[in-house]
């Protein structure tokens, strides 16, 4: 929790105590009630952060800390990331590029094996009327 957040919460809490003194006697004691539920809601949940947060240091002293024998597969571990990274995205360029240019292909071949010349298609008279077929 951020200083910022806790001085909203403070000042929340400020503001609904001025006006509890307004509220009828009922109406207040379940809004006690819902506040106690919720600072307890609260405390369980840090509660339950910091048994994470504990569980991830012993984890990782388990695994090995710095300077213990795991450094060695740290490197290992990043030094093949790195290649396997660079093939990835050679992979993927090359996986654009063949798509794109069946696309191409794709496009060369309608027009070669259409009734209509090439030059058809470069007419603006020709794309008006497939407008207006269109519609």
């Amino acid at each position: 929790m951020t200083a910022a957040e806790a001085r909203l919460g403070y000042q929340v809490a400020a503001r609904l105590t001025e006006g509890n003194e307004q509220l009828p006697a009922d109406i207040a004691e379940r809004l006690k009630g819902i506040r106690h539920m919720v600072v307890d809601q609260h405390r369980l949940q840090r509660a339950r952060h910091a048994h994470v947060m504990v569980s991830a240091h012993n984890a990782t002293a388990t695994l090995g800390g710095p300077g213990e024998s795991s450094s060695w597969r740290l490197r290992l571990g990043l030094l093949l990331a790195i290649p396997t990274l660079l093939f990835g995205l050679y992979a993927l360029q090359h996986y654009q590029q063949e798509r794109f240019v069946r696309k191409i292909a794709d496009i060369d071949t309608a027009l070669l094996l259409d009734n209509l010349p090439p030059q058809a298609y470069v007419d603006p008279g020709f794309t008006s009327y497939l407008r207006q077929n269109d519609g």
